[in-house]
């Protein structure tokens, strides 16, 4: 479990994120959401310790590992897509080629394994970050709108595979705006915010 207590943020004289209470529990995908600049992003890099609170603090049951995709994911646009998540998976050694292979053909990507990054869409790009997030089987997943220029076909693989993740006792925390509300069903906790103030934690009848 991840359980924020009072956290708020303050940078250069702006406050981010104000009084945040919030409980992240093991088999749960969460969603937030809200306008753009309400505070996603930072909820996302303060769970993860990328921020550091100006008040208030985060409990963790345990050491967690993490996959994270925040913003635009950064590549070697001159190297392969099965190069980059090579070159990333040599940091901990914890994977094999193999592994890099089955990613890349969950997220769609493996006929353009051998495929210089920088011909690749956005749509594609997005895909490789997420293959990067989940192929070290972290505790934690902290995604960052990963549906982002996603046509159907690939949104839809992509919200699968984060579902079935919930089944392996993950923590999910995706940061989205305007998700259709046939998809709302996908999640099991809904945060509004606004401002950096959640305004609204709603439990979801799970669909599917």
């Amino acid at each position: 479990m991840i359980k924020i207590e009072n956290y708020s943020k303050n940078i250069s004289g702006r406050t981010v994120l104000s009084d945040v209470c919030l409980e992240f529990n093991e088999g749960e995908i969460s969603l937030l959401q809200g306008h753009n600049g309400c505070g996603k992003t930072m909820l996302l890099r303060a769970i993860c310790g990328l921020i550091s609170p100006t008040s208030g603090n985060i409990e963790y049951s345990r050491d967690y590992t993490y996959g994270v995709v925040i913003e635009n994911p950064y590549f070697m646009n001159d190297e392969t897509g099965f190069y980059n998540l090579k070159y990333l998976a040599k940091i901990n050694n914890l994977i094999t080629d193999d592994k890099i292979d089955d990613m890349l053909k969950r997220f769609n990507l493996y006929d353009v394994k051998n495929t210089k990054v920088k011909k690749y869409s956005l749509g594609m790009r997005q895909r490789l970050g997420l293959a990067q997030a989940f192929m070290e089987n972290p505790d934690v997943i902290l995604l960052d709108e990963p549906f982002n220029a996603l046509d159907k076909e690939n949104f839809q693989i992509v919200l699968d595979y984060i579902n079935e993740q919930k089944n392996n006792n993950k923590i999910i925390v995706i940061a989205a705006h305007s998700l259709a509300e046939k998809d709302m069903g996908k999640f099991d906790k809904i945060v509004t915010m606004n401002n950096g103030i959640v305004q609204e934690i709603a439990d979801v009848d799970r669909v599917g």
